[in-house]
């Protein structure tokens, strides 16, 4: 499937954050309201300060150092909601080496709920998060489409038979050159009754011909 770039913009991200149906503090009836708010600014404010000491630190081989920050901030800016920003970041990244390594440990070590459950409301309510987790996790390849460009560019411009696929990916994608089966496919259908007798006839003759 091809990617969208206008997806990926910052508008279309912010018109999606802004389509939001959710509460902000956790839905336990066991934590009032203010509780939980009280709970979501002290994750909050512990999840700014860690990623600043990381940030400052520089370390990157520790296998506890949040490696989605970067998105995280960019959803910010977004408008989105610090803790929904904050999973879909997480669930955007590699899974390999990502920290935390479930979506509980996410919920109670970074954003201070009691459970994964009101993440798994969240995308219940508003399917707008699963898109965009799919958008950020297509974002590397639009970061690298450039390069990608060149390096084709570079080996279709090979004379040598080295280079005759990536010149027939390069020729069509350019539609410089189309490939037969879907000429064929695209050809205009033509209704017979349409035709009248003479042209009828000059297929005719054509056929024979080529027989």
């Amino acid at each position: 499937m091809a990617i969208n770039p206008k997806k990926l913009s910052g508008e279309n991200l912010s018109q999606l954050a802004l389509e939001l149906n959710l509460e902000e503090v956790e839905g336990d009836i066991a934590i009032s309201p203010e509780e939980a708010l009280r709970r979501s600014e002290t994750a909050h404010l512990a999840l700014k300060e860690r990623l600043d000491r990381e940030s400052k630190t520089g370390v990157k081989d520790s296998t506890l150092v949040i490696g989605w920050s970067d998105e995280y901030y960019r959803l910010l800016d977004y408008g989105w909601p610090w803790r929904v920003a904050a999973y879909i970041a997480w669930a955007s990244s590699p899974k390999v080496g990502r920290y935390p390594r479930t979506q509980e440990e996410l919920s109670t070590s970074i954003l201070g709920l009691t459970s994964d459950r009101q993440i798994s409301t969240w995308r219940r309510k508003n399917p707008a998060i699963d898109e965009t987790i799919g958008l950020m996790q297509a974002a590397p390849l639009m970061d690298h489409r450039r390069d990608a460009f060149e390096a084709l560019a570079k080996s279709a411009a090979d004379p040598s038979h080295h280079g005759a696929q990536d010149r027939k990916t390069y020729f069509t994608m350019t539609t410089d050159y189309v490939p037969h089966q879907k000429v064929d496919v695209e050809r205009e259908k033509v209704d017979p009754s349409d035709l009248s007798i003479e042209e009828l006839r000059a297929i005719a003759k054509k056929g024979e011909a080529s027989q």
